[in-house]
């Protein structure tokens, strides 16, 4: 689920030289050419050289040790174009996270406010490593052998990021996309337990080294812009937008249940005051639902998301002791949908211990014929279809019945 990342030509001109066919070697008279030369192109009295000299192009190398250092020359030339940077973009297996579990020794999952139980088993994201994008260019020698790497895939680099997006905005990017799903599987697993919950306006992603970076932090709540309150993203934005470059925008939030009234500093981008945040429509719960999963970023783990807070907030191990990943981005209404990398995620999780695995029904024609052996592999179009997928497994250890990908 994250991220990371062609040359000019010479300028044609030939050396002064005699006019000579194309191979490079001098017209056939029948005599050794001028300067003592025999027929087979080669210096009375020196070693045969021939060959080396027509590849090389003419009578400049003539010579054993001008022939050796020009070959030297173009394989220094060959090896350092080996490591000069390349547009495409290496998916390779990033790693399966428990969500029912701890990453980087810290609880994954954490609800507080609302009684929860033991869980047992795993339910498990899947992630894939990006190297290629803004910050983190790829070789030539990392792409050929991704090319022979089953495991891998090879991607031109702008079917992946836009141009011209630096790695701090990808970064913002990914943080935005996680946070939204984060949110949205909160609300698809209260739904499903007919929890309620209010709509309200979020600090979803701050740039680093933005203006609001050390004054506003993701997940801030907006209560008012300039004294005024609003009921969406966008018109908060409008508010923001009256605020002339360089001055401060007068904000208040609510963080960890604190009122704050804060004066968070801009910059002209294009003409325009900006923060460097992004708003979004998001939710407010009745208790306190976390998700860590430190630098990891993107949507594709809300259905595992979804699934995890539901367990957690119902009776009795969901998995029933099984292993269990997946993947695959949620929306509000429990819609599962398509992610990138399925292959790679299928190679994590089996490598992770996982032995099953929920796939997004839309992704079913990447998934068919590269299953890895010993993963079985479940489609899945919603939350409900998901939910009844995990309890199938808990209670029979088999898919036997369950859709599949064919």
């Amino acid at each position: 689920m994250t991220s990371r990342p062609p040359g000019p030509t010479p300028d044609g001109a030939q050396p002064s030289h005699p006019a000579a066919p194309e191979n490079g070697t001098q017209p056939s008279t029948g005599e050794p050419p001028a300067g003592g030369s025999s027929a087979d192109g080669t210096a009375d009295g020196e070693p045969r050289m021939g060959r080396v000299t027509r590849f090389l192009g003419g009578e400049a190398f003539a010579h054993p040790r001008l022939a050796a250092g020009s070959l030297l020359v173009i394989c220094a030339m060959l090896l350092g174009a080996m490591f000069v940077p390349v547009p495409y973009v290496v998916e390779q297996p990033g790693p399966a996270i428990d969500v029912l579990g701890k990453y980087d020794d810290k609880q994954v999952l954490s609800i507080e406010g609302h009684k929860t139980y033991p869980t047992d088993g795993s339910l498990m994201m899947t992630t894939v490593s990006v190297d290629g994008g803004p910050g983190y260019p790829v070789t030539p020698v990392e792409v050929v052998r991704a090319w022979f790497d089953s495991t891998r895939s090879v991607l031109p680099r702008e079917l992946v990021f836009p141009e011209e997006q630096t790695a701090q905005e990808t970064t913002l990017e990914n943080s935005v996309q996680m946070s939204s799903s984060q949110q949205e599987a909160v609300v698809v697993a209260l739904d499903e337990l007919d929890i309620d919950h209010e709509d309200s306006v979020q600090v979803s992603g701050v740039e680093q080294d933005s203006p609001a970076d050390g004054v506003l932090e993701p997940g801030d709540r907006v209560l008012a812009i300039g004294g005024t309150s609003a009921d969406s993203a966008e018109a908060y934005r409008a508010l923001a937008a009256k605020t002339a470059p360089g001055d401060e925008v007068a904000m208040r939030v609510e963080r960890d249940g604190k009122k704050l009234d804060l004066q968070v500093p801009t910059r002209e981008v294009d003409g325009k005051a900006r923060m460097g945040i992004v708003l979004a429509d998001g939710y407010e719960f009745p208790f306190d639902v976390n998700l860590g999963v430190g630098d990891v970023g993107g949507p594709s783990a809300g259905t595992m998301f979804a699934l995890s807070i539901y367990d957690e907030l119902t009776p009795g191990g969901l998995t029933g002791g099984q292993d269990i990943a997946g993947t695959g981005t949620i929306d509000e209404k429990g819609k599962v949908g398509a992610i990138g990398g399925i292959r790679q995620k299928m190679v994590g999780a089996r490598d992770s211990g996982a032995d099953y695995f929920l796939a997004p029904a839309s992704n079913c024609d990447e998934v068919a014929g590269h299953v890895p052996d010993g993963l079985q592999v479940v489609k899945v179009d919603d939350f409900d279809g998901a939910l009844h997928a995990v309890q199938t497994i808990a209670k029979d250890h088999s898919t036997k019945g369950l859709p599949t990908c064919g």
